[in-house]
């Protein structure tokens, strides 16, 4: 946004910001932080010819060099709360976009960065450079229905190495009670503490999330209708083989583990059975209107019993998708939808991940997702959430400019 945007919008920010003041200001002593959170916000969303850390932001707020430590302790140091904020926030999310067909979103950012020593930063793969890198990574869950999406929370990944040197958690403010966490398992705190906040019909993930069996069994026992991506490896049965208990034994050790029984299919991978398909099973679909036009590609959905530590486990679809054009693709799905769900509905459904990726582009475009300058828990986590809120509030801008002029494409 231009100051003069931001001076037009001013009356709506104060409103804005009036929201959460409650959640910053304890007692009149922690007044000072609904004014630094204010100033940190409209840094975030005025336009930058550089980046948008701390010290920038108070230069360019504030006008006055002495304000960049003040501003630096605000973010990295001040003892403000980020849960009761993210709280508010996917309350304000449900109650403005949220829909009983929305879509929950598991995806993960890199932020990359120099030396050792600020909090999470490893060697791991990351998104933003394409290779290997020294980054921190984040798991971010979105929210997105038809009237809109924004970021709704995260979760800062330590790797087992993070979680095991206690001299560089110390240094960093990691809490004592945090310990290692796959992403997946993120993931899931996420949909279990928000995903009752705002209401949805769907959840979705990319193959990294979709390849972990703990990560679908959560999602199973929350309940969640969920479609994502998984490895061509995954196996399964078309129908569900019988399942016989443990018997004594004769001799040697007893069998504890129930098994399948002998003489029953062995399992196969969902590359075999996409391959085995008939072609009156594929079904040429126009899925989803992209930058570029009508997306299309050919779909088949059978009944799938997933292998669940060598046993049958759920009973799921198993969508395919193949492309229609020269660069051919296969991907493979699997969703807990009801066995009447419309295949049509699952390929959309199972194509909702690019929110994510427009709220992590637009985050770094346009709020400074990853223009902090914080080494610390604390400040990590104070810069994301206020990220999120500033996320918010232009996506709550673009809605009202959209709704005053309806013929203009993306008219904020």
């Amino acid at each position: 946004m231009t100051p003069k945007d931001l001076r037009h919008a001013l009356p709506l920010f104060t409103e804005f910001l009036d929201r959460f003041t409650p959640l910053f200001v304890e007692d009149k002593r922690s007044e000072s932080r609904r004014d630094r959170a204010d100033a940190y916000l409209r840094g975030l969303l005025l336009d930058a010819e550089s980046t948008k850390t701390a010290e920038a932001i108070a230069l360019k707020v504030h006008g006055d060099p002495s304000q960049v430590r003040m501003t630096q302790v605000f973010l990295g140091q001040s003892a403000w709360a980020d849960d009761p904020l993210r709280q508010e926030l996917a309350c304000w999310v449900d109650e403005e976009i949220g829909s009983d067909q929305g879509t929950l979103i598991v995806d993960e950012s890199g932020f990359p960065k120099c030396g050792n020593h600020s909090v999470g930063v490893a060697r791991q793969y990351c998104g933003a450079t394409g290779k290997i890198d020294n980054c921190q990574m984040g798991v971010f869950l979105t929210y997105a229905s038809a009237a809109g999406h924004t970021l709704l929370d995260e979760r800062l990944y330590l790797t087992e190495e993070w979680v095991t040197d206690w001299e560089r958690r110390k240094e960093a403010g990691v809490p004592e009670s945090v310990v290692f966490r796959t992403k997946p398992e993120l993931a899931l705190e996420l949909i279990r503490t928000v995903g009752p906040k705002v209401r949805h019909g769907w959840v979705t993930f990319d193959e990294g999330y979709g390849k972990d069996p703990g990560f679908l069994s959560g999602l199973e026992e929350l309940d969640e209708r969920y479609i994502g991506e998984v490895p061509k490896s995954l196996r399964g049965w078309l129908r569900r083989p019988k399942v016989e208990e443990p018997k004594p034994a004769r001799s040697g050790r007893p069998r504890k583990k129930p098994r399948v029984r002998a003489g029953e299919p062995k399992p196969q991978t969902v590359e075999d059975i996409a391959a085995a398909l008939p072609s009156s099973a594929w079904k040429r679909l126009n899925f989803r209107e992209g930058t570029k036009g009508m997306q299309v590609a050919h779909f088949a959905a059978v009944r799938f019993v997933a292998e669940r530590d060598d046993l049958p486990g759920p009973e799921l679809w198993l969508v395919i998708e193949r492309s229609c054009d020269q660069s051919p693709y296969v991907k493979y799905y699997v969703s807990t939808a009801a066995p009447d769900c419309p295949l049509l509905a699952l390929a959309q459904a199972g194509h909702n991940r690019w929110p994510t990726e427009d709220c992590f582009l637009r985050g770094k475009q346009e709020v400074g997702l990853d223009d902090y300058e914080v080494r610390g828990w604390r400040g990590w986590h104070h810069h994301m959430t206020l990220v999120m809120l500033a996320l918010w509030f232009l996506q709550m801008e673009r809605r009202r400019l959209g709704e005053k002029n309806r013929d203009g494409h993306d008219a904020a």
